[in-house]
C-alpha cells in the first residue's frame, strides 16, 4: 500500500480535451463530493506494477492537485493488484467499505469490479478502453452514472497503416492479450477487421495470467513478422518476456503507448499516457468541488505519437519513410 498526501495548489479548472458521445441518463446527485470539504481521500486501485501505469497515476494526482483549491488536502491511497483478478475483487471490496471521498481506477477489467461495488461515491477511470461497452457509462459526453475519466482508445485501423509504412513487407501482425480483459476483446476484434482490409493476417497468443505471457509470446515466433500489444496491463507487466522471445528471432515490436526502452521493443504506437492522466484529474477535480460525475464528460486520446528505439530499430533495418517523419521521436 502506498498513501500519499498533497495540498493542492491553483484554481479550479474545467477539462478543456474534445468530448464526443451521445446523451445520457439523468446524473445521480448523491455521487457528487461536496464542494467545502477541505481533506478529500481517494483510493488508487492499479491493474499491475508497471511504470507506464505508474506515470499515469502520478500525472492523475499531480493533476488533481493542482487544479483543486490551495487549503484543499488530498491523500491518495495507492493500491496495486499485481495482474490478480482475486485480488482486484478483494481490493474493490475494501475501498467499498472505506470511507473514502473517491476513486481512481486503472485497467478495465478493475474499474468494471470497482462499479459493482461502489454506486455511491464517483469513481475516476484512467486510460480506460470501452467505458460505454465494458457497461459502467451510457455515453463519453453524458456518463450517467458514477464513472468517468478518460479514455485510451485509438482506432486500430490507424496503428496499422503506422505500421505498414514502418514495415511495408509485413503479411502478419502477432499480438498477445488476456480475452477475460473486456477492453481488449473490443481492441482485437478491431485490430482483425483493419488488418483484414489491408490484406493482413492476425496472429493471436491469449493468456489467462501473467504467468503465460512468456510461453505465449514464443508462440507467435514463425506466425508473425510484426508483433503488436496492445494496453493490456497483464501482458504489459510481462514485456520484459515479449521482448526476450521477438528480439531473439528479430521479429519487430510495438507496444501501445509503451515503455520503447524495455529490450526488445522496437517502437510505441499510441496515446501520451500521463496526458491520460492529467486530463482524468482535471475531470476529477470538477467531481470533488461538487460536480456530478454522470455530466462529467469522458476525456479523449489527442493524435497517435510514434516513439522508436533509435538504437534498436536500427539494428533492425526499420527505415522512416517521410510521411511519417514529422510525428516519430526517436529515442
Amino acid at each position: 500500500m502506498t498513501r500519499r498526501t498533497f495540498v493542492a495548489g491553483a484554481a479550479l479548472a474545467a477539462s478543456a480535451a474534445l468530448l464526443a458521445g451521445c446523451a445520457g441518463a439523468a446524473p445521480d446527485s448523491d455521487t457528487a463530493v461536496t464542494s467545502s470539504a477541505d481533506t478529500v481521500t481517494v483510493g488508487v486501485l492499479s491493474m499491475a506494477q508497471v511504470q507506464l501505469l505508474d506515470d499515469v497515476i502520478a500525472a492523475f494526482e499531480e493533476s488533481v492537485q493542482s487544479e483543486l483549491g490551495k487549503d484543499v488536502q488530498v491523500t491518495f491511497d495507492v493500491q496495486n493488484a499485481n495482474g490478480d483478478q482475486s485480488l482486484i475483487t478483494s481490493i474493490a471490496r475494501s475501498f467499498a467499505s472505506s470511507d473514502y471521498d473517491a476513486f481512481a481506477v486503472v485497467g478495465t477489467p478493475a474499474v468494471i469490479a470497482m462499479a459493482a461495488q461502489i454506486k455511491d461515491r464517483p469513481i475516476f477511470a484512467l486510460a480506460m478502453g470501452d467505458p460505454v461497452g465494458a457497461g459502467v457509462a451510457q455515453s463519453l459526453e453524458e456518463p450517467g452514472g458514477n464513472v468517468t475519466g478518460s479514455i485510451d482508445y485509438v482506432d486500430p485501423a490507424l496503428l496499422i497503416a503506422d505500421l505498414q509504412q514502418l514495415h511495408p513487407d509485413m503479411q502478419t501482425v502477432g499480438t498477445v492479450y488476456d480475452p477475460s480483459n473486456q477492453n481488449m476483446q473490443i481492441w482485437v476484434t478491431a485490430v482483425k477487421d483493419a488488418a483484414a482490409a489491408a490484406g493482413l493476417q492476425v496472429s493471436e497468443a491469449t493468456i489467462a495470467g501473467s504467468a503465460e505471457v512468456a510461453q505465449a509470446a514464443r508462440s507467435l515466433v514463425g506466425r508473425s513478422d510484426v508483433t503488436l500489444i496492445g494496453p493490456d496491463g497483464t501482458v504489459i507487466a510481462g514485456l520484459d518476456a515479449v521482448g526476450a522471445a521477438m528480439s531473439g528471432s528479430s521479429i519487430p515490436l510495438y507496444v501501445v503507448g509503451g515503455d520503447v526502452t524495455v529490450p526488445g521493443v522496437a517502437g510505441s504506437l499510441g496515446p501520451d499516457y500521463p496526458s491520460l492522466g492529467a486530463s482524468a484529474g482535471m475531470g476529477a477535480a470538477e467531481v470533488l468541488a461538487g460536480a456530478d460525475p454522470a455530466t462529467v464528460p469522458f476525456a479523449l486520446p489527442g493524435e497517435v505519437e510514434i516513439v522508436l528505439n533509435a538504437e534498436y530499430a536500427d539494428t533492425l533495418g526499420i527505415t522512416v519513410p517521410p510521411s511519417l517523419a514529422d510525428r516519430v521521436v526517436q529515442q
